[in-house]
């Protein structure tokens, strides 16, 4: 400002050094300011009446210009605020959440309304607070005794995810639909069995760690099995149906890890050779149905990684239909009670002296098997010819001749019979 307290060049122009055409002519606008839009435009038009105003009322103008040109100064830094957020470049990538961030924290207790974020732990770590903090609902039972009840379905009860539990072990079945509560704090303490399978999960550590003996994942978008033997450590049986299995890697590493896994079922997972699977001892059946396995030379590969496997299902794969599967299968894997749906025990007939049977030179009154369903013909007016049918033998004409009254059955003559 100058001594008058204007601005320099309202000074010239109020002293007549340069021409009102001059005066009011825009400011230059940076190439790299965008043109302001809208409300920018409509708050522009008073600022340039405020500076066509006429000369003689400049002395009584000596503040005014002052605040205008505050808040011209206050527009100039607000226009390329507006102008960037309006010239965002069309296509341009936008940031979004981490779907493994936000399931981890999830998982955790993160995320719930008054509730401070919880941080993100291992599933290691997950694992040591498990065993310190939570005892196994099925502590008393051995992995066979386990192993029967999953296979048998056999629950002490089933609950829902939204719902409270009652303290007795339970299968756990989640939501489908994501926006539904989901109590996630109380099944350390009940699950013992997990449904979430077709829950749009993408990562297996994205569950707490639990006293799990089944889960079932089938039907998810998974992208890795990392963290199952740590987060399920006495884990027997898992569901993969409808998981694609070649879509990302280490999937039978992660599955050999669990030591204690009896049973896999695996439909429709995109299996194609067992040429990666590791080695598990412990395992006793595996449902492969609907899946590409085709070469003979798989069934050898399969029998040196399960040497303990008593069920076996590939049907719908390619390799069932090559000429000496049937002897391959039993050359390599021989201990097989179950194959493709058949069982493959031969029934062998008790000797005489294991069935039960007594004094089988004994005469007995037995009636034929062709009457042993039959009843009293007494009752319906015919008198007995068997005495081991009759419910009144001794009077068993009596009975017919009041059976045929009470009916009212009569002769040719008409004579009641």
């Amino acid at each position: 400002l100058d001594q008058s307290g204007c601005p320099p060049r309202r000074t010239q122009w109020c002293s007549g050094q340069i021409s009102p055409g001059a005066a009011m002519a825009p400011k230059a606008r940076s190439k790299s300011a965008p043109k302001a839009r809208g409300k920018s435009k409509a708050k522009a038009k008073p600022a340039s009446r405020a500076s066509s105003r006429s000369r003689h009322a400049a002395s009584s103008e000596a503040v005014t210009p002052r605040s205008g040109a505050n808040e011209t100064a206050t527009r100039d830094e607000k226009e390329p605020v507006a102008a960037a957020v309006e010239t965002v470049p069309k296509g341009a990538p936008v940031e979004t959440a981490d779907p493994t961030q936000t399931a981890a924290a999830t998982a955790s207790g993160a995320g719930d309304p008054g509730t401070p974020p919880a941080q993100v732990t291992t599933p290691s770590a997950r694992r040591e607070q498990l065993e310190q903090n939570v005892e196994d609902p099925w502590v008393g039972l051995s992995d066979e005794e386990a192993y029967g009840r999953v296979i048998n379905e056999a629950w002490d009860s089933v609950l829902q995810s939204h719902e409270l539990p009652d303290g007795r072990p339970a299968h756990v079945i989640a939501s489908k639909d994501s926006s539904d509560t989901c109590d996630r704090e109380a099944w350390p303490r009940v699950a013992v069995s997990l449904d979430v399978s077709e829950t749009r999960m993408e990562r297996v550590d994205s569950l707490p760690a639990l006293w799990l003996r089944n889960v079932n994942l089938g039907g998810n978008l998974l992208q890795s099995l990392d963290g199952l033997s740590e987060l399920f450590p006495r884990l027997l049986s898992v569901d993969l149906s409808l998981v694609d299995l070649s879509s990302f890697s280490g999937a039978w590493d992660a599955l050999a890890l669990c030591r204690n896994l009896r049973a896999i079922s695996a439909e429709g997972a995109s299996v194609t050779s067992f040429e990666v699977m590791r080695r598990m001892e412990r395992l006793e059946s595996l449902e492969l149905l609907e899946n590409s396995v085709e070469e003979l030379d798989e069934i050898e590969k399969l029998a040196a990684c399960c040497p303990s496997l008593v069920r076996l299902d590939l049907r719908e794969n390619p390799v069932v239909l090559e000429p000496g599967y049937a002897a391959s299968i039993q050359e390599h894997l021989p201990l097989l009670t179950w194959h493709d749906n058949q069982s493959t025990k031969k029934y062998v007939a008790k000797t005489i002296d294991k069935c039960g049977y007594t004094n089988l030179n004994a005469e007995v009154n037995a009636v034929d098997g062709l009457y042993k369903n039959e009843h009293c013909s007494c009752l319906e007016g015919n008198p007995c010819i068997e005495k081991e049918t009759c419910v009144d033998w001794e009077n068993r004409e009596a009975v017919a001749a009041e059976a045929r009254k009470r009916k009212g059955l009569r002769d040719e003559r008409g004579k009641q019979l």
